[in-house]
């Protein structure tokens, strides 16, 4: 499977950096992060990708007032955080802006968080019962914004990897074959050092066994508690065929 590393606790960033072997790939929150450190990772013939929030409004970001006005609820139980409208323009702006500063600084691939935006947009408030702090766009609406951000970004030559979104992705892929052509997904298995629900793993599994069949390459971040966990799901990884897996004994991503 090869090195692989997630980092998006900025402190823990440039670290992650130098200990991804060479040909090895890490998954990076890049703000902060110095462009010499940057620099000897791809000396080393690191693999790069950036994190970028497509589907949510992260309040430490230096850019959190511009986009305050287009917060749509709060995001779960992540204090600071907020789903955010997606057919901004201004927002679809950033996000392209956003991925060629991040291909200019080295790195050749995107973590596209929260593409669940759509769900959320299409059920998932409903379903929650969230409180809005304004009235939601169309799913189609939201479904066009994202595949247009998506287009654009790709035809930059970055690779766009969705993590999660798994009602986006099907839809997209669908209709766009070829390209999105790797996916990545949280807890299948384990999360917050606890297994899954057996209907949960089921669901997921399907939908990578999906991604798959397409031709998609295949990344998965799992939270078990302990060594043997690990080593389980690893061998559950093995046995789809699902190419990379990053184990994380934390809540955070630490790339260690």
């Amino acid at each position: 499977m090869g090195d692989l590393r997630y980092c998006f606790e900025r402190e823990y960033a440039e670290k992650t950096l130098g200990l991804t072997k060479s040909k090895g790939l890490a998954v990076v929150d890049l703000e902060g992060v110095t462009q010499t450190a940057i620099n000897k990772a791809l000396a080393r013939n690191v693999f790069i990708y950036a994190y970028l929030n497509v589907g949510a409004l992260e309040k430490g970001r230096p850019y959190y007032g511009t986009f305050e006005n287009i917060r749509l609820a709060q995001y779960g139980d992540w204090s600071g955080e907020y789903w955010i409208d997606p057919t901004s323009k201004k927002w679809r702006s950033h996000l392209i802006n956003e991925a060629a500063a991040l291909k200019k600084r080295g790195a050749i691939g995107l973590y596209f968080d929260n593409p669940d935006i759509y769900y959320m947009v299409k059920e998932g408030f409903e379903e929650e019962k969230t409180s809005m702090i304004r009235k939601a766009p169309s799913s189609w609406l939201v479904y066009e914004a994202l595949a247009e951000t998506i287009e654009k970004i790709q035809k930059t030559g970055m690779i766009v990897m969705p993590n999660g979104g798994d009602t986006f992705v099907r839809r997209f892929a669908r209709e766009n074959p070829g390209i999105i052509k790797t996916v990545n997904q949280e807890g299948i298995l384990y999360q917050d050092k606890k297994r899954q629900p057996a209907e949960d793993t089921k669901y997921y599994t399907e939908y990578l066994d999906w991604c798959k069949r397409q031709g998609m390459y295949i990344r998965g971040i799992e939270y078990p508690k302990n060594k043997a966990q690990a080593l389980i799901a690893k061998a559950y990884y093995k046995k789809h065929g699902w190419q990379g897996i990053y184990i994380s004994y934390h809540k955070e991503l630490r790339g260690d």
